[in-house]
């Protein structure tokens, strides 16, 4: 895997998140999730990808994954995507803040917690 995060010189890296300066931070994290084409499963949440087959089960879901060509996702690909997504997010974020979002599974949810709690703080 020569594509992981920390390997290379030219990586792109957020400073340690502890409850300041959200605003730049947040800007620097959608740099970061842009560069690895994570900024939309951040924002928008795993549904992104199809959100008229919410109804549907994950079988026919797959499927139709297959059976739509390159353009989409498996479910597979998306769930590994998001937990790229989160382990960024769980990794620049401090000691104090990280137990806020250790219940999280997705790296929307982690990301809405942060930004309810520390968007607009002065």
């Amino acid at each position: 895997m020569s594509n992981m995060v920390g390997s290379g010189g030219g990586e792109l890296r957020a400073p340690i998140f502890g409850g300041d300066n959200y605003e730049f931070w947040s800007i620097r994290m959608k740099t970061i999730f842009k560069s690895h084409g994570l900024w939309e499963l951040v924002e928008k949440g795993m549904e992104c990808s199809d959100s008229k087959g919410a109804g549907e089960s994950e079988a026919k879901k797959k499927e139709k994954e297959k059976s739509s060509g390159a353009g989409k996702m498996t479910v597979t690909e998306l769930l590994m995507k998001d937990t790229k997504a989160l382990g960024l997010i769980q990794g620049v974020v401090s000691d104090e803040i990280f137990p806020r979002i250790s219940h999280e599974e997705t790296s929307k949810g982690a990301w809405d917690i942060l930004m309810k709690e520390f968007h607009g703080d002065k």
